[in-house]
């Protein structure tokens, strides 16, 4: 499975002014492949995640997956290929308060199947399923995060500042996790830390919408 964005802009209108947030971005990340996008705040790096979701549209270019140029689907078609194909993950902030670890990771399961999440969630080191987000540390959120991303054994994972919240420490060993639990993905993670850059393949820069 590939991911491929060609002279992708997209452009936002606001009071009558217009403003690009993405400039002719193109990128292309295949199966078995560790991806880094660094850059500031407000370079582009969570629109370039929506776009590349399937989730914000765009103003010009394209957006194939597999080949397979996106624009021209439906929303039902562009929800299959997020469930079955894009595991997103987000920051902790997007877990559900009052489902506990287990019911937010198989939420959006398509086999309801309880017993591979709860093996999913062991083999990320989190045991107490049964806790809520507020009863774990930022550290074991996120890595609810990741598994919710993982439940569905999708072949590209977008990751939106993954470790913003979590210290050297932890950052370190949520990067060693993530690589191990996506060796066969095609993985994309923005970030502003640079610390990361070590565990990637590939290192990409945004600033001011342009990817370098």
């Amino acid at each position: 499975m590939t991911l491929e964005l060609q002279r992708v802009t997209k452009t936002y209108e606001q009071g009558g002014i217009s403003k690009d947030a993405l400039k002719e971005v193109t990128l292309k990340i295949k199966n078995d492949s560790f991806n880094l996008i660094i850059g500031p705040s407000g370079s582009g790096k969570s629109t370039l995640i929506s776009i590349a979701s399937l989730l914000n549209t765009i103003t010009s270019g394209e957006i194939l997956i597999n080949g397979n140029e996106t624009s021209n689907l439906s929303e039902n078609e562009k929800y299959h290929i997020r469930r079955d194909e894009i595991g997103i993950i987000y920051q902790r902030e997007n877990l559900f308060p009052y489902l506990n670890v287990l019911e937010n990771v198989t939420l959006s399961q398509i086999t309801n199947d309880k017993e591979y999440a709860g093996g999913l969630l062991n083999k990320i080191g989190l045991e107490e399923s049964d806790k809520f987000p507020d009863e774990i540390p930022a550290f074991d959120q996120q890595r609810t995060a990741l598994a919710q991303a993982l439940i569905n054994k999708p072949s590209i994972i977008l990751a939106d500042e993954p470790t913003g919240e979590l210290n050297y420490s932890e950052t370190r060993e949520y990067m060693s996790i993530l690589k191990r639990s996506t060796k066969d993905c095609a993985v994309l993670v923005v970030s502003n830390n640079s610390i990361l850059e070590e565990f990637f393949d590939n290192i990409y820069f945004l600033n001011l919408g342009r990817l370098k």
